[in-house]
């Protein structure tokens, strides 16, 4: 399981919270951030991230943890 899998499960399956997650993983704030970013539309994604590297990379994993769910329901 990746961290970024693992960031997932305890966020949106188990119920962790941000905050928590950013205690139990200090060292991957930033990766903390953009599974927190995964809740936020992509509409809205696109007009308030203004690296366009970094919008891609929320998008992408945006895209690949809804498959993820489609195919786990």
């Amino acid at each position: 399981m990746t961290l970024y899998e693992q960031l997932i499960d305890l966020k949106y399956h188990r119920g962790v919270s941000t905050c928590e997650l950013v205690h139990l993983f200090p060292s991957h704030i930033k990766r903390v951030s953009e599974v927190a970013l995964l809740e936020v539309p992509e509409k809205t994604l696109r007009r308030v991230v203004r690296e366009k590297k970094r919008l891609e990379r929320l998008i992408n994993l945006k895209r690949e943890f809804l498959k993820a769910e489609k195919r786990i329901s």
